[in-house]
Order: C-alpha cells, then sequence, then structure tokens
C-alpha cells in the first residue's frame, strides 16, 4: 500500500470539501495537474500549487453558501 504523501493529503482534503460545499470559483478552484503536481486558483488571485499549502482546515462555512 502506498503511503500518501503530505501534498496528497492536502489536495484531498481540498477535493472533498470542495466536493461537499460550493464554493464559488472567487474562493478556490481546482486548475488542475501541471508538470505532475496538482494546481489550485486561490482568492481568483494566487496560482498555487498543492505543494506550497502548508495546510488545510476547513471550519464548515462557505460565504454564500446557503443563503
Amino acid at each position: 500500500m502506498k503511503v500518501p504523501t503530505k501534498s496528497e493529503l492536502i489536495h484531498f482534503k481540498i477535493q472533498a470539501a470542495m466536493r461537499e460545499h460550493c464554493f464559488d470559483e472567487d474562493q478556490v478552484k481546482y486548475l488542475g495537474v501541471r508538470d505532475g503536481e496538482h494546481w489550485y486558483l486561490i482568492a481568483n488571485e494566487h496560482e498555487v500549487p498543492v505543494s506550497e499549502i502548508e495546510e488545510f482546515e476547513f471550519d464548515g462555512y462557505v460565504e454564500g453558501e446557503n443563503e
């Protein structure tokens, strides 16, 4: 069994939060894989590889959800 890397775990956490909640594209958007790494667009202005995201904790609230 292959143990996921820290980057893979963060990617899985972000994907689970995105799947379970409606994030506006100006909050977080998955951009796909580039050079073997998952990339995200944060706050509609920062393109970030998952390896540069140190941690991800979702508090269960998405601005604009259920309004």
